[in-house]
């Protein structure tokens, strides 16, 4: 018999960043971990995400720092007692594991149920027969799909639907996608490897659908059976290239409504049949030529799309999802922005502008990664982009994207391509297609010809020529006024146009400031479009004639976000950015936030007091420092853009932290962490540094602390600026020197804030605004575990070496030492 009222939860992470996962399953796990902090459960939090800011939350949950494994999730059920567990904050890593402890038996020995979604749901999401049957009872169509045991039976279904088929391990050891295999002989080469990963020895095949359309929809329902449709989302490329590496426009663009209703009473069918109590994100393919539909995907759960569809419509899906979880129901809940109107959480989000999702690369670092898009995810990050069109969305995703990435985006020179190569290129589409399908349509390539070669909807390539006859007026009308104004409207920069006058971008901005008097204006991002009074906090530029944003009063200040996850950076730069943002706000600072990216941990609601959802450009920054006026900036280290905005008389608060690495792989034995305030040196810790460069927290013996506190004292003469070092140290004949003193470095920040208890973030933001900070000291954190840095080289199909460079990690774990 269950227990009738959840006293302990358990709460699943998803595990570090990597290509597939950025921080939007732990904005979802902030947001519900807040919700249920109001109420009297009592709350554990297990991940293995070394960059984890649940630690540093001012709330109370205990947080667990563990393999994400059935062995060490069945002790932690058994040493804290727990009623529930909930699967939806941990994307497919929770759900996965939720499926093992309910085959290992545990759940039903220690009476333990899941939360947002049965046993029974993921059983059957996690094998592709069996869901299968749930949607022909509830007569959805169906992909024809089989599980396989072995090579034989594979090559048979293969020969009996035709080539091209998908393969995909069932219950995998490892985060897998779906494999296109295009004849027998691919076939039998990758299910060798499938096999090898999957626990149940068995893979499942199905028909291909590549060249459909892409279409996602994000639903909600509660316990008593009401659902709404949060978002539809329309990826620009067809089935074959996968989503996560596809733009993807919001609201959907080309369906007509008949295709529109019937996949939202799809997507309300299946949150319905699954019995889900939250949040479920569907995907479909749809046949362009006929309108009729497959259901590819389920997710109920917390993921990139249903992060964007929050962003994009400004409905606040984890915290409604975590009211669900609650016991509440949607026409109980109320939004907080809402002024009038009883039942607002019942009512689907409209939109009155397009979001864009676009995804970026970090294949410079990478030089030989196959770039070419397929079913495996390839981009690290993504930003997104809001306007008034099409285009103006588009241009400003295309712009978001920093110069140093830019290159990355396109690695080949698409001015410089043969027609051979470009056509190569459009056929087999590779990281920066929209680049090169710009390009061929300079060189005069037909709407027709190029949806017939890209299978892409020639709706797309309609705004694409319209964005290539807007670049042709402006090379055309040098200091045009007109051509400036309706480039302006569409998403064109500053900088865009100034290449294409050959000038400085400051000359077109003072151009467009005091000659043409082009401004950017304020729209606001909510749920109703306008149809009720609402009070949001988040907004988007454009150039239309009504400004809705109101300068925030007060003592403020203005923080650059991280834009998109990067190596090098990635979710510790998030973690950073939170922490400075909380720190600011104790400092008595309103927090204005720029920053665009879709799974970004700092834009979850209520945390930043006034958003803008915009690129992080020169442009951008100093369009919204010329609205707010802030009383200070502050952004992380020294980057680019902060040198850009400076050489504009811009002054930026720098916070001393690297933004790229400590010294890397170096020989060295130990690292202190201290704080260095006008020549007073104070010492948190020690941790060990290991043959594999991994850190170790360690109790500072009375033997090592001779040594080390001399080093620390001579520390001094390494540093010339207020902050918090790291202190690489070589033990050389049992004698200890110092190799470097560097800036603590951002993405070992969030373990050593972790390991010493202590808010690095906080003390290095207060430092740099008040040049000072109150330091207390903390016994450092004991456990058996080490940190160690995640990289992309398998998802990339590249050998990693034997001492990768730090600056190239996607994310950080914890590691068991036992």
């Amino acid at each position: 018999m269950a227990r009738s009222r959840a006293k302990n939860i358990l709460i699943i992470g998803a595990g570090p960043t990597q290509i597939g996962r950025d921080t939007e399953s732990e904005a979802a796990a902030v947001q519900i971990i807040k919700n249920f902090a109001e109420t009297d459960r009592n709350l554990f939090y297990v991940t293995s995400d070394a960059n984890s800011v649940i630690p540093r939350l001012d709330v109370d949950v205990k947080f667990i720092e563990a393999e994400l494994t059935v062995n060490s999730l069945i002790q932690i059920l058994r040493e804290n007692e727990i009623d529930v567990i909930l699967p939806v904050a941990g994307n497919t890593v929770a759900l996965q594991l939720s499926e093992q402890l309910n085959e290992s038996g545990i759940l039903k020995e220690l009476n333990v149920r899941t939360m947002g979604v049965t046993t029974t749901t993921i059983h059957n999401i996690n094998n592709p027969e069996l869901m299968n049957r749930v949607l022909k009872h509830i007569k959805e169509p169906t992909i024809p799909t089989t599980v396989v045991e072995n090579v034989t039976d594979a090559l048979r279904f293969a020969k009996r639907v035709g080539f091209p088929v998908l393969i995909k391990p069932i219950a995998s050891l490892t985060k897998t996608n779906r494999i296109k295999c295009d004849n027998e002989h691919q076939l039998m080469e990758m299910l060798e490897s499938a096999f090898k990963v999957s626990i149940t020895n068995q893979v499942a095949v199905e028909k291909s659908v590549v060249g459909y359309k892409e279409i996602e929809m994000i639903v909600i329902r509660d316990a008593e059976g009401s659902k709404l449709l949060i978002n539809g989302g329309e990826n620009f490329n067809p089935i074959g290239v996968h989503s996560g590496d596809s733009i993807i426009f919001s609201p959907t663009q080309t369906l007509t409504d008949v295709e529109f209703q019937s996949l939202r009473t799809a997507a309300l069918k299946i949150a319905e049949i699954l019995k889900i109590k939250g949040v479920c994100h569907v995907q479909f393919a749809l046949d362009p030529t006929d309108g009729k539909h497959f259901i590819t995907r389920i997710n109920p759960f917390f993921d990139r799309s249903s992060a964007f569809a929050a962003r994009a419509t400004g409905y606040p899906i984890a915290n409604v999802v975590a009211k669900i979880l609650m016991g509440q129901n949607l026409r109980e809940i109320k939004l907080s922005g809402v002024q009038r109107h009883d039942s607002l959480a019942l009512i689907e989000p409209v939109m009155d502008h397009i979001a864009v999702r676009f995804p970026t690369w970090s294949f410079a670092s990478f030089k030989n990664a196959n770039q070419q898009l397929n079913t495996r995810m390839k981009s690290t990050g993504s930003v997104m982009a809001f306007g008034r069109s099409a285009e103006e969305a588009l241009q400003k995703a295309i712009r978001s994207v920093d110069s140093t990435t830019a290159a990355e985006q396109a690695a080949l020179d698409e001015s410089q391509l043969s027609e051979a190569q470009l056509i190569n290129v459009l056929i087999h589409p590779r990281a920066g297609e929209v680049y090169y399908l710009l390009e061929a349509i300079r060189r005069g390539y037909t709407v027709d010809e190029l949806a017939k070669m890209t299978h892409i909807d020639a709706f797309y390539f309609y705004k694409l020529r319209h964005l290539v006859k807007l670049e042709r007026r402006l090379r055309d009308n040098r200091f045009d006024m007109a051509a400036l104004q309706e480039a302006k409207y569409f998403g064109f920069g500053d900088t865009q146009i100034a290449h294409l006058w050959q000038v400085r971008s400051d000359e077109v901005r003072d151009f467009r400031i005091k000659k043409a008097h082009v401004f950017a204006t304020y729209k606001g991002v909510e749920p109703t479009a306008g149809e009720f009074p609402y009070l949001t906090n988040t907004y988007y530029s454009t150039f239309e004639d009504e400004d809705e944003a109101v300068r925030t009063t007060g003592k403020k200040i203005l923080v650059l976000g991280t834009a998109n996850s990067q190596v090098g950076t990635n979710s510790a730069a998030e973690y950073t950015t939170f922490q400075t943002i909380q720190r600011c706000q104790k400092l008595g600072y309103k927090v204005i936030l720029i920053n665009n990216n879709p799974n970004a941990l700092t834009l979850i609601p209520d945390l930043a007091d006034k958003i803008y959802l915009e690129p992080l450009t020169v442009e951008n920054c100093l369009n919204i420092i010329h609205q707010e006026k802030p009383d200070k900036i502050i952004a992380q280290g020294k980057w680019e853009i902060i040198t850009q905005l400076v050489l504009r008389n811009v002054q930026v608060e720098q916070l001393p932290v690297s933004r790229t690495t400590r010294s890397e792989n170096i020989e060295a034995d130990y690292m202190g962490v201290i704080s260095s305030i006008n020549g007073s040196i104070n010492l948190f810790g020690v941790v060990g540094i290991d043959e594999d460069n991994m850190f170790i927290p360690i109790e500072v013996s009375e033997a090592l602390k001779v040594k080390v506190d001399p080093l620390i004292k001579n520390a001094n003469q390494h540093i010339t600026n207020n902050g918090i070092y790291s202190v690489i140290i070589k033990e050389n004949m049992h004698q200890l020197q110092i190799v470097s003193v560097v800036p603590l470095a951002v993405q070992d920040l969030p373990f050593l804030s972790f390991a010493f208890d202590q808010d690095f973030a906080g003390i290095i933001t207060e430092i740099t605004l008040n040049g000072s900070s109150k330091i207390e000291n903390h016994p450092i954190i004991q456990g058996d575990y080490r940190y160690s840095h995640v990289y992309p080289y398998t998802q990339f199909g590249l050998k990693k070496p034997q001492n990768p460079p730090f600056s190239l990690a996607i994310g950080a774990e914890f590691q068991s030492i036992k």
